[in-house]
């Protein structure tokens, strides 16, 4: 299963993403199936990353993917806008003990809270 996103940036302005990736990060979620995803920067740089997939949140009034990113052996947060492609490996993992979504759910751009979170992958 794969999703892939448009890259035409006029496109992108008006569409956030599409409900087909939704099931597939679901899908690897739900089944700890390891998956790639091709990844934009907000400096416009674009990476390929091996994770696994753990959790959708809400943070910065934008929906993010939490995975464990194996090229930075830590978890990232992935906002869901500016995935490019995404493929559900066969391969299957099992979830590192202690993870909490609720740690990555922190809003960055309100002064008034109290921690700030700087997992969002560059």
């Amino acid at each position: 299963m794969a999703y892939e996103n448009d890259r035409n940036k006029q496109q992108r302005k008006k569409m956030h993403y599409s409900p087909n990736l939704l099931g597939c990060l679901n899908n690897a979620i739900d089944n700890n199936r390891m998956a790639t995803l091709e990844y934009e920067s907000r400096e416009n740089e674009v990476s390929q990353r091996d994770i696994e997939p753990m959790a959708l949140i809400y943070k910065n009034r934008k929906r993010h993917l939490v995975a464990y990113c194996l090229l930075r052996n830590d978890y990232r947060t992935f906002r869901l806008d500016r995935i490019n492609l995404f493929k559900i490996n066969k391969a299957e993992f099992t979830p590192k003990e202690g993870f909490d979504a609720a740690k990555f759910e922190i809003d960055d751009e309100y002064p008034n809270s109290n921690e700030s979170s700087s997992n969002e992958t560059k």
